[in-house]
């Protein structure tokens, strides 16, 4: 299947505050694209696991516990190449987030896991954790996946915060009294560890349902070898002690069935994002602005891409209407799904 776009533009705005719109359009990029073909629209690839999450997400939208702060997630952290379905109710600090699994055509529940709605995933050791700092106090725990499940590993506990209160200082491991140096190096065990925040990925409109169902997982049945191996090239080259934060997504940023590739570089400032996109000359790429956490927001409904909260930056690849843009029901956050390593580019562009 082959798709032609006959002016491929990349359109910058800053939006003052979400109800004014952007204040003025810049053209930075307009030039006659013939893009390459691709082997299969998103939307054809199926998964086992797919009507099963979807239903689970329709089911979870309709009941008490669902709100406008709600957010999901999909990410593999059983490392068996099939995507766990993440439910995060809201952000509050005591909020835990639902992780279900898939067998066959079935769901069930693998685990609970996290605080303000989120938690870590370190893929190299398979560990998920939490840490919840309260009035003088610091609680966590991590999991450990073996066997089928995820089970409790170490918890922990400290009320160093309430040193200047007068207050008998203790640390515990496992509910454990242990000394500050058993507690340090027990828990930098865990944190020192190269992780993924996971849990608020997508909210809850029916374009990002729609899009994490049936597109998120497909890209490596949509893209061509060609395609792929341009890709991994054009990254690359940020494979280096120089870049020890970066990671990457696979995203459609305007959902024509041909995706591109949002590179964080994990450094601070601005243009710290690059968006990597494929014409008929190779792989280009826009630098862009991010949020504090590396990422971009992605308007799904509306085809723009944006950083900020009340004063937003934002940019499309669809020729979007910026002037009018203000965040719909169907946004996603994106940047940071892989850390980047060439063991991850190859996985992802398999």
């Amino acid at each position: 299947m082959k798709i032609k776009r006959s002016a491929y533009i990349l359109t910058a705005a800053i939006l003052l505050s979400s109800m004014t719109g952007c204040s003025k359009t810049e053209n930075v990029l307009n030039s006659e694209v013939d893009p390459l073909a691709f082997n299969a629209a998103p939307e054809s690839v199926t998964f086992d696991w797919q009507e099963a999450y979807e239903s689970k997400l329709k089911e979870f939208k309709k009941s008490d516990r669902y709100s406008a702060d709600s957010r999901f997630d999909l990410m593999d952290i059983t490392d068996d190449n099939i995507p766990e379905l993440i439910i995060s109710p809201s952000a509050e600090s005591s909020e835990r987030c639902d992780i279900y699994f898939s067998f066959g055509s079935s769901i069930d529940l693998l685990t609970s896991c996290g605080a303000y709605g989120e938690f870590d995933f370190i893929p190299s050791i398979l560990f998920i954790g939490f840490q919840y700092d309260g009035d003088g106090f610091t609680i966590g725990e991590y999991q450990k996946y073996s066997e089928g499940f995820y089970n409790k590993e170490i918890s922990y506990y400290t009320n160093v915060g309430s040193a200047s209160a007068g207050a008998a200082i203790r640390y515990e491991i496992n509910n454990e009294s242990v000394t500050l140096a058993q507690y340090n190096s027990t828990v930098s065990a865990y944190q020192n560890e190269q992780s993924i925040k996971l849990g608020r990925k997508y909210t809850f409109g029916d374009e990002c349902i729609d899009y994490a169902i049936h597109c998120s997982e497909s890209w490596s049945k949509v893209l061509t070898g060609d395609q792929k191996q341009k890709y991994r090239e054009s990254l690359s080259e940020y494979v280096s002690s120089s870049y020890p934060n970066a990671a990457f997504e696979i995203v459609d940023l305007d959902m024509n069935g041909l995706p591109e590739v949002v590179l964080s570089t994990g450094l601070p400032g601005e243009q710290a994002t690059k968006i990597y996109y494929l014409d008929t000359e190779g792989v280009k790429n826009i630098k862009t602005d991010n949020d504090s956490d590396g990422c971009i927001r992605f308007d799904i409904k509306q085809n723009v891409f944006y950083s900020g909260v009340e004063k937003f930056k934002c940019w499309t690849l669809a020729d979007a209407d910026l002037n009018r843009f203000k965040p719909s029901d169907s946004i996603m956050t994106c940047g940071r799904k892989y850390e980047l390593s060439k063991k991850n580019l190859e996985f992802a562009f398999s």
